[in-house]
């Protein structure tokens, strides 16, 4: 890489930052790091990143959906594998170092959702973020979901930025998902309904598992990575 090549950010899967700061300066990579898949993941939603660096066995630990999109995400991405060696855990590099910044460069960085929506027609409630008891909740209507969200119709007054709580009827963990309004949609005349665009901020791994398993492995969309590419 030339001296004057600007540095494209990617995204190192590790719980030990210190141990690739270094090599990152040297191949003039701008590196974020991700404790977890589940955090990694996350990431993506907000931020365009050229590759990652991926310590294999935290993969291989990683919940089986987080894996899929993981081993899905690798065919699109520049990936660069790493193995923890020996009692320290040293780093080795199961791909090329030298050339992974080279295929960084040539990619075009960019942000991915975990999976299509799906469009679904689900019964549910939706209640205030402090209406723990679901006292004054309102019926909805889940018309589309992926794991990280969703499309609600109901006839409550929320606005965009503010937090509710999501009871999915049908499933068998209730339990309620706190979630973001990411934006919002007029109330329709003829239905005098609202609409909602949700984002999970805490679905439990059940919760996932069941929704993974009735709406949206069977779609085959389990990872929307980069349809663009």
């Amino acid at each position: 890489m030339g001296a004057g090549s600007a540095r494209r950010d990617v995204l190192v899967l590790t719980d030990r930052p210190q141990d690739y700061e270094k090599e990152m300066e040297r191949l003039r990579l701008a590196a974020q790091y991700a404790p977890s898949v589940t955090y990694l993941l996350d990431r993506l939603h907000d931020h365009p990143f050229g590759g990652f660096v991926l310590e294999v066995e935290k993969v291989m630990r990683a919940p089986r959906l987080e894996r899929s999109q993981i081993f899905q995400l690798a065919g699109v991405f520049p990936v660069l594998r790493v193995l923890r060696q020996g009692q320290g855990g040293e780093v080795a590099y199961l791909d090329d170092p030298e050339g992974f910044p080279l295929r960084v460069q040539g990619f075009a960085p960019r942000e991915v959702r975990h999976s299509g929506r799906v469009p679904v027609v689900l019964d549910g409630l939706l209640a205030a973020s402090d209406d723990f008891y679901f006292t004054n909740a309102a019926r909805a209507s889940i018309l589309d979901i992926s794991d990280g969200g969703g499309f609600v119709s109901s006839p409550c007054a929320f606005g965009s930025g503010e937090l509710v709580r999501l009871r999915i009827e049908g499933l068998e963990d209730r339990t309620p998902i706190l979630s973001n309004i990411c934006w919002r949609k007029a109330k329709a005349r003829a239905s005098g309904r609202n609409g909602f665009g949700l984002r999970f901020l805490d679905i439990r791994p059940g919760q996932l598992k069941e929704l993974a398993a009735r709406h949206l492995a069977p779609r085959g969309l389990l990872a929307e990575a980069c349809a663009s590419s």
